[in-house]
Protein backbone atom coordinates (compact mmCIF):
# COMPACT_ATOMS: atom_id res chain seq x y z
CA UNK A 1 0.00 0.00 0.00
CA UNK A 2 1.33 3.31 -0.38
CA UNK A 3 3.00 5.89 2.66
CA UNK A 4 1.67 8.47 3.44
CA UNK A 5 4.62 9.91 2.50
CA UNK A 6 3.85 9.70 -0.65
CA UNK A 7 0.79 11.48 -0.76
CA UNK A 8 0.50 15.29 0.27
CA UNK A 9 2.15 16.45 3.22
CA UNK A 10 4.08 18.98 4.42
CA UNK A 11 3.55 21.78 1.54
CA UNK A 12 0.64 20.11 -0.08
CA UNK A 13 -1.61 23.30 -1.22
CA UNK A 14 -4.56 24.42 1.72
CA UNK A 15 -7.68 25.55 0.09
CA UNK A 16 -7.36 28.87 1.41
CA UNK A 17 -4.21 30.62 0.10
CA UNK A 18 -2.38 28.22 -1.93
CA UNK A 19 0.10 27.20 0.91
CA UNK A 20 0.13 25.11 4.10
CA UNK A 21 -0.07 21.86 5.27
CA UNK A 22 -1.80 19.12 5.53
CA UNK A 23 -1.10 16.04 7.95
CA UNK A 24 -2.30 12.88 6.62
CA UNK A 25 -3.23 10.27 8.56
CA UNK A 26 -3.96 11.90 11.67
CA UNK A 27 -7.91 12.42 12.03
CA UNK A 28 -10.12 12.64 14.73
CA UNK A 29 -11.29 9.72 16.01
CA UNK A 30 -15.11 9.20 17.25
CA UNK A 31 -16.89 11.27 14.43
CA UNK A 32 -19.19 9.61 11.94
CA UNK A 33 -19.56 13.06 10.11
CA UNK A 34 -20.79 12.75 6.26
CA UNK A 35 -18.20 12.67 3.76
CA UNK A 36 -20.24 16.08 2.45
CA UNK A 37 -20.06 17.82 5.54
CA UNK A 38 -16.45 17.10 5.52
CA UNK A 39 -15.18 18.61 2.47
CA UNK A 40 -17.07 21.89 2.85
CA UNK A 41 -15.26 21.92 6.54
CA UNK A 42 -11.77 21.17 4.38
CA UNK A 43 -12.77 24.22 1.42
CA UNK A 44 -12.98 26.35 4.45
CA UNK A 45 -9.58 25.78 5.77
CA UNK A 46 -10.12 22.49 8.32
CA UNK A 47 -7.17 20.59 7.63
CA UNK A 48 -8.21 17.94 10.10
CA UNK A 49 -11.37 17.20 7.54
CA UNK A 50 -9.22 16.39 4.89
CA UNK A 51 -7.81 14.09 7.07
CA UNK A 52 -10.42 11.99 7.74
CA UNK A 53 -11.96 11.79 4.14
CA UNK A 54 -8.33 10.82 3.66
CA UNK A 55 -8.11 8.21 6.19
CA UNK A 56 -12.10 6.70 4.94
CA UNK A 57 -10.90 6.38 0.95
CA UNK A 58 -7.27 5.95 0.95
CA UNK A 59 -7.28 2.66 0.43
CA UNK A 60 -10.49 2.15 -2.13
CA UNK A 61 -9.20 4.88 -3.97
CA UNK A 62 -5.59 2.83 -4.56
CA UNK A 63 -7.18 -0.31 -4.54
CA UNK A 64 -9.50 0.59 -8.11
CA UNK A 65 -6.11 2.44 -9.27
CA UNK A 66 -3.61 -0.25 -8.68
CA UNK A 67 -6.13 -3.05 -10.29
CA UNK A 68 -6.79 -0.35 -12.86
CA UNK A 69 -3.41 0.38 -14.15
CA UNK A 70 -1.36 -3.14 -12.04
CA UNK A 71 1.60 -0.88 -11.42
CA UNK A 72 1.98 0.05 -7.99
CA UNK A 73 4.44 2.83 -8.47
CA UNK A 74 2.31 4.34 -10.92
CA UNK A 75 -0.95 3.54 -8.91
CA UNK A 76 0.98 5.43 -6.15
CA UNK A 77 1.52 8.75 -8.64
CA UNK A 78 -2.00 8.62 -9.64
CA UNK A 79 -3.04 8.51 -6.26
CA UNK A 80 -1.26 11.49 -5.21
CA UNK A 81 -2.88 13.66 -8.08
CA UNK A 82 -6.08 12.61 -6.82
CA UNK A 83 -5.43 13.68 -3.46
CA UNK A 84 -3.77 16.98 -4.43
CA UNK A 85 -6.58 17.46 -7.19
CA UNK A 86 -9.14 17.20 -4.14
CA UNK A 87 -7.14 19.45 -2.41
CA UNK A 88 -7.11 22.19 -5.00
CA UNK A 89 -10.70 22.13 -5.92
CA UNK A 90 -12.05 22.09 -2.21
CA UNK A 91 -12.37 25.72 -2.02
CA UNK A 92 -15.28 25.47 -4.97
CA UNK A 93 -16.83 21.87 -4.01
CA UNK A 94 -20.18 22.31 -3.32
CA UNK A 95 -22.92 19.90 -2.05
CA UNK A 96 -24.36 18.53 -5.32
CA UNK A 97 -23.73 15.01 -5.49
CA UNK A 98 -21.94 12.21 -3.36
CA UNK A 99 -18.42 13.08 -2.51
CA UNK A 100 -17.95 9.65 -3.41
CA UNK A 101 -19.43 10.11 -6.93
CA UNK A 102 -16.89 13.83 -6.97
CA UNK A 103 -13.89 11.66 -5.93
CA UNK A 104 -14.49 8.62 -8.08
CA UNK A 105 -15.27 11.67 -10.85
CA UNK A 106 -11.19 12.90 -10.33
CA UNK A 107 -9.92 9.74 -10.04
CA UNK A 108 -10.99 8.46 -13.35
CA UNK A 109 -10.17 11.94 -15.09
CA UNK A 110 -6.59 11.17 -13.93
CA UNK A 111 -7.02 7.32 -15.52
CA UNK A 112 -8.16 9.37 -18.59
CA UNK A 113 -4.90 11.24 -18.66
CA UNK A 114 -3.13 8.38 -17.94
CA UNK A 115 -4.83 6.26 -20.86
CA UNK A 116 -5.31 8.62 -23.05
CA UNK A 117 -1.37 8.95 -23.43
CA UNK A 118 -0.57 5.19 -23.27
CA UNK A 119 -3.34 3.36 -24.92
CA UNK A 120 -6.18 5.71 -26.59
CA UNK A 121 -7.95 2.58 -27.23
CA UNK A 122 -9.14 1.67 -23.47
CA UNK A 123 -11.62 4.76 -23.72
CA UNK A 124 -13.69 3.48 -26.85
CA UNK A 125 -17.33 3.03 -25.88
CA UNK A 126 -18.42 -0.21 -26.12
CA UNK A 127 -21.95 -1.55 -26.96
CA UNK A 128 -21.88 -4.93 -26.12
CA UNK A 129 -25.18 -7.06 -25.00
CA UNK A 130 -25.95 -7.64 -21.50
CA UNK A 131 -24.99 -11.03 -19.86
CA UNK A 132 -25.81 -12.08 -16.25
CA UNK A 133 -25.29 -10.30 -13.02
CA UNK A 134 -21.97 -10.78 -10.87
CA UNK A 135 -22.38 -13.67 -8.47
CA UNK A 136 -20.65 -14.58 -5.22
CA UNK A 137 -18.22 -16.36 -6.05
CA UNK A 138 -16.40 -13.20 -8.63
CA UNK A 139 -17.29 -10.79 -5.69
CA UNK A 140 -15.09 -13.51 -3.78
CA UNK A 141 -12.12 -13.13 -6.06
CA UNK A 142 -12.43 -9.81 -5.86
CA UNK A 143 -11.52 -9.36 -2.65
CA UNK A 144 -9.54 -12.31 -2.44
CA UNK A 145 -6.98 -10.88 -4.91
CA UNK A 146 -3.59 -11.92 -3.03
CA UNK A 147 -1.20 -8.67 -5.32
CA UNK A 148 -3.72 -6.23 -3.63
CA UNK A 149 -5.04 -7.32 -0.02
CA UNK A 150 -2.36 -10.03 1.14
CA UNK A 151 -3.84 -10.64 4.28
CA UNK A 152 -6.95 -12.47 2.65
CA UNK A 153 -6.14 -15.69 2.35
CA UNK A 154 -9.18 -17.58 0.20
CA UNK A 155 -7.57 -19.01 -2.52
CA UNK A 156 -4.24 -19.98 -3.63
CA UNK A 157 -1.61 -17.35 -5.35
CA UNK A 158 -2.50 -19.19 -8.89
CA UNK A 159 -5.85 -18.50 -8.84
CA UNK A 160 -5.49 -14.66 -7.67
CA UNK A 161 -3.09 -14.31 -10.71
CA UNK A 162 -5.63 -15.61 -12.90
CA UNK A 163 -8.34 -13.65 -11.79
CA UNK A 164 -5.80 -10.30 -11.78
CA UNK A 165 -5.34 -11.44 -15.57
CA UNK A 166 -8.77 -12.00 -16.39
CA UNK A 167 -10.00 -8.57 -15.16
CA UNK A 168 -6.93 -6.74 -16.83
CA UNK A 169 -7.58 -8.46 -19.76
CA UNK A 170 -11.44 -7.07 -20.18
CA UNK A 171 -12.04 -4.24 -22.65
CA UNK A 172 -11.17 -1.08 -20.80
CA UNK A 173 -14.60 0.70 -20.56
CA UNK A 174 -16.11 -3.41 -18.85
CA UNK A 175 -13.13 -3.40 -16.67
CA UNK A 176 -13.60 0.47 -15.34
CA UNK A 177 -17.68 -0.15 -15.01
CA UNK A 178 -16.35 -3.34 -13.29
CA UNK A 179 -13.91 -2.38 -11.00
CA UNK A 180 -16.06 0.57 -9.76
CA UNK A 181 -19.08 -1.80 -9.10
CA UNK A 182 -16.92 -3.74 -6.88
CA UNK A 183 -14.51 -1.81 -5.51
CA UNK A 184 -16.09 1.29 -4.36
CA UNK A 185 -19.29 0.55 -3.73
CA UNK A 186 -21.26 3.23 -5.78
CA UNK A 187 -24.56 2.05 -7.47
CA UNK A 188 -24.88 2.03 -11.34
CA UNK A 189 -26.65 5.40 -11.13
CA UNK A 190 -23.24 6.88 -9.51
CA UNK A 191 -21.07 5.14 -11.68
CA UNK A 192 -22.72 6.63 -14.45
CA UNK A 193 -22.70 10.07 -13.25
CA UNK A 194 -18.72 9.57 -12.87
CA UNK A 195 -18.55 7.67 -16.38
CA UNK A 196 -20.97 10.34 -18.20
CA UNK A 197 -22.69 7.12 -19.72
CA UNK A 198 -26.43 6.46 -18.81
CA UNK A 199 -27.33 3.74 -16.40
CA UNK A 200 -28.08 1.03 -18.75
CA UNK A 201 -25.01 1.63 -20.51
CA UNK A 202 -23.50 0.64 -17.20
CA UNK A 203 -25.36 -2.33 -16.25
CA UNK A 204 -24.57 -3.74 -19.47
CA UNK A 205 -20.84 -3.19 -19.28
CA UNK A 206 -21.01 -4.65 -15.50
CA UNK A 207 -22.93 -7.25 -16.85
CA UNK A 208 -20.67 -8.51 -19.45
CA UNK A 209 -17.68 -7.70 -17.76
CA UNK A 210 -19.31 -10.48 -15.21
CA UNK A 211 -20.36 -12.89 -18.02
CA UNK A 212 -16.12 -12.67 -19.31
CA UNK A 213 -14.70 -13.25 -16.09
CA UNK A 214 -17.31 -16.33 -15.11
CA UNK A 215 -16.60 -17.90 -18.50
CA UNK A 216 -12.57 -17.07 -17.65
CA UNK A 217 -12.47 -18.47 -14.08
CA UNK A 218 -14.53 -21.55 -14.79
CA UNK A 219 -12.17 -24.14 -14.79
CA UNK A 220 -11.48 -23.04 -10.86
CA UNK A 221 -14.69 -23.39 -9.93
CA UNK A 222 -16.10 -26.13 -8.37
CA UNK A 223 -19.73 -25.72 -9.89
CA UNK A 224 -21.16 -28.98 -10.97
Amino acid sequence: MPQASRLPAAGALSPQDGAGSIRVGEGRAGTAEADEALMLRFGGGDTHAFEQLYDRHERAVYRFLLRSVRIPALADELLQEVWISVIRNAKGYKHQALFTTWLYRIARSRLIDHWRARDPAVLESLDEPAGSDCDATLMDLVAADASVQPEVRVMDHAQARAFAAAVEDLPGAQREAFLLHVETGLTHEQIAAVTGTGSETVKSRIRYACAKLRTTMQPWRNDP
